[in-house]
This record gives structure tokens, sequence and C-alpha cells, in this order.
């Protein structure tokens, strides 16, 4: 999908020109191609393109190529494309031009093409403007010219580093006649199609489902309940692992989309769950927004949940509260656990809000603690994920503990996870209740 902001730049009712900016190997072309494929369903463009063949993937539009003896040839050619497009469609035409660089040397005999190239320009623009037709222009010259000023819109596609990891962002620096809701966004180049990300957001549906569980794809390990996380964990979380999961800044609780469906699988395989949940949060958040997908009866069978709580709170079953010390709380924990494994057997999951520990009990408490509650752990069947926030002391202390170590950033409103242990690229997280219950897609950012 193109941004919607694109989309309405085209809808105008007269001619637009659109100039499509960046370096070699950004995804320009395959950026101009999603805009055909979304906005020339009935054919109504001409694709020009002196450096691509016309039997690429890409042939599948209206053509003009190869070299032309002068740009008062070219253009005659494209008046006559455009006169048949206007017989048969009653759309706009839109034309491609792609790049206008190799379309000034392929319409020049001298070797100064860049002065060509402005005259080329302005008489595209104008051409255009004459035949209301839309125009899009690409080139690979980054900086400012003058056809920044001449077109209506300039966008700007690069390749920028986000922690060690390569982003593709596309940039929309002027869109005449537009308002942005957002002037950046993340993309991917997935199975050679373009594809932009918007904000993430999650809302919930009038209607829910409890789903079928995915059970285990192996053995040895626990599903997450989202498919694609199996997919890279090679099956899922692993049998008596403790996994990591780190906020960077601007993050806020958007992280819990990936863990969600966990909770909700684990317990609809009938399995048990502990948790302690992160800061802002409560043991009756997570019941809001597990029971609507598992049902009441499993979260007050095969749930416990530790929690500060008022004095005089009501007393609910499945939560128990936190004392403030430390090695009296421990011990209920694993008296709790101990608990639900004769109950229900392994494994056990539990959900640790590292942030709730560090508040309790102080940094230098907390490490020594859940260095022990790893090691423990490895030892059994069970797993555990343990969310930590920005700016905690004891990040860097657990995360040598962990058996996986992810990280989630907030980049222009988009949800992105990567891996640290094992190391991986960067993913897009995205979250629909199309289906009645929360499905997690994650889209590799190639």
């Amino acid at each position: 999908m193109i941004p919607i902001e694109i989309k309405q730049f085209f809808a105008a009712k007269f001619g637009t020109s659109l100039l499509v900016k960046g370096k070699p190997g950004t995804g320009k072309t395959t950026f101009v191609f999603e805009i055909l494929n979304e906005l020339c369903p009935e054919g109504n463009c001409i694709y020009i393109s002196p450096r691509v063949d016309q039997t690429s993937p890409y042939g599948n539009y209206s053509w003009i190529e190869g070299d032309f003896n002068n740009s008062e040839e070219f253009l005659k050619m494209l008046d006559a494309r455009i006169r048949v497009i206007r017989e048969g469609c009653e759309e706009k035409p839109l034309i491609v031009v792609d790049s206008i660089d190799a379309l000034s040397i392929a319409t020049t005999r001298s070797l100064n093409w860049l002065a060509n190239k402005f005259e080329l320009e302005r008489r595209l623009t104008d051409f255009a403007r004459k035949v209301n037709s839309d125009i899009l222009m690409v080139t690979e010259q980054v900086e400012l010219d003058s056809l920044d000023y001449l077109v209506d819109g300039v966008v700007y596609l690069e390749l920028t580093d986000i922690s060690g990891h390569d982003i593709r962002k596309i940039h929309l620096n002027k869109l005449r006649g537009v308002s942005l809701s957002q002037s950046k966004y993340p993309f991917t180049l997935q199975n050679g199609r373009f594809k932009s990300f918007g904000s993430f957001r999650v809302s919930y549906p009038s209607e829910t489902i409890i789903p079928e569980p995915i059970q285990d794809p192996v053995a040895s390990k626990i599903s997450t309940g989202i498919p694609d996380f199996d997919r890279i964990l090679g099956g899922g979380y692993q049998k008596g692992s403790f996994n990591l999961f780190e906020m960077k800044s601007g993050v806020g609780d958007s992280f819990y989309s990936l863990l969600l469906p966990t909770f909700i699988n684990h317990l609809n395989l009938d399995r048990a769950m502990f948790c302690m949940p992160s800061e802002g949060t409560s043991v009756e958040t997570e019941k809001s927004m597990i029971t609507p997908f598992s049902g009441g009866h499993r979260f007050k069978d095969q749930f416990v949940g530790f929690d500060t709580r008022e004095r005089d709170a009501k007393v609910v079953p499945y939560v128990e509260p936190l004392t403030g010390n430390i090695s009296t709380d421990m011990e209920a924990i694993q008296m709790v656990k101990a608990n639900l494994i004769h109950k229900f057997g392994p494994p056990v999951l539990d959900y640790i809000g590292l942030d709730t520990m560090e508040y309790n009990y102080g940094p230098e408490n907390v490490g020594r603690v859940i260095g022990q509650w790893a090691s423990r752990t490895k030892t059994t069947q069970n797993v555990v994920l343990a969310v930590a926030k920005f700016g905690q002391k004891i990040i860097e202390s657990v995360a040598h503990m962990a058996t996986t170590h992810w990280k989630f950033e907030n980049i222009d409103r988009t949800l992105l996870l990567y891996g640290v242990v094992p190391k991986t690229g960067v993913y897009v997280v995205e979250m629909d209740f199309e289906m009645g219950h929360p499905q997690v897609t994650l889209t590799p950012v190639i």
C-alpha cells in the first residue's frame, strides 16, 4: 500500500505533478509501480523509461521506451498516446517518467544533458497541465533544484540506519492541497512490492470470539500464538527459556500486542500462567484484555497474578498481594508456581514486569533474584517473558541471562521489533481483530 496522502494527492480534479527522489537502490521504481497498481486500474497510464526493458515484470502498462532525436519528437509521441487513453478511459491519464535524468540523456545528442533536463522538465509539466494529466517524474538527483519548486509534490525515499539496522523510509516533503497526517512512513519491498506502514493502532471489536488455539509446532517449544513469530523462532519459545523484551523510548504499552496472543493461546491450551504486570497496569487490566478471548473460567482457574493491593480491596482468587519484601514475595511466588505445576503440569508461562520489580525492591536486589529465576527456569519446561522499559538500570545485567533478547522501537508511529539474541532483521508489528480475536503479523523491512 502507498501512503493515503499520495492517493489523496492524485485524487485532485485537475492534473498534478509529483517528483520522486532517492539514491540508487532505495526503491523508487518499485514505489512507482505500486502507484500504478493502485491508481491505474483502467490502464489510464503511460510508463516512460529509457533504462527499464519493457519485457521486465514491470511491462504491464502502456509503454514508451528508446532513444528519440529530440524533445519535440518525444512529446509528439506522448501526445498521441494521451489521445488514445482519452478515447478509451474517463479517468485522468498518469504519465510516469522513470527517470527524468535518463530521458534527458535519451532526447539529446549533446553531452550537455543537464541543460536539456531543465528545459525538458518545464516542457513536460506544461504539457501535462494542458492535457489535464497527472505526471510523476523520478530522479536520483537528491539535492534541492529547480524542479522541486516547479512540481506540486515532492517525496524522498531513503535507506537509513536505526540501531544498526537498515530501515527504508518515504518522506512526504511536499504535497500541495493535501493535509499530512504524518510526513514519514517506514516501508518494505518484500516480495518486490512497495508497502508503507502507518501508525500502530489497536481497536478492540464490539463482538469477540474465543479462537481455536495453535498447537506447539515442535515438542521442545511452545507456540507464541503468532504464526509469523513462531516461524522466526523456529517453532516458538523454547521450553525452559527466559525471554527478554526491551522497550525503547516512545513504545508505551503497544508492546503488549506481541504478548497478548501468547497469553490467550497458552490459556486456551489448558495451561497455567503466572503474572506480575508492568507498572501502570494491574492484574484486573490483564483480565479485561484476556478474558474476551479465553473465557472467564480459564482466567479464574489457570491464572494467578501478583499485584500491589489496597488494604480494603476486594479479595479475588486469582490475585495475590505483593508485600514489598523481596524474600517473602519470591517465596510466595515459588509456592504459587509449584501449585500451578501440580494442578496443570508444565509448561507454566511467567510474565514479569521488570519495572514493577525494580520499583518495589530496588535494582540491586532485582538483579540477583532475576538471575536465580532465569537459572531455575532453564532447568524446567516453563517459559518466562520478562519486559524491561526504557531507562531501567538492570537491563544490561538481565540481558546476559536471557535466552532470547528482543527490542521494540517506535519509528514514525510504527511499531518495530528486532532480535538482539538471536540477531534478526527488523519487523513491523501490526495487529487487527478482523476475525474477532487479536491477530498479529510481523512483516520484514527489506
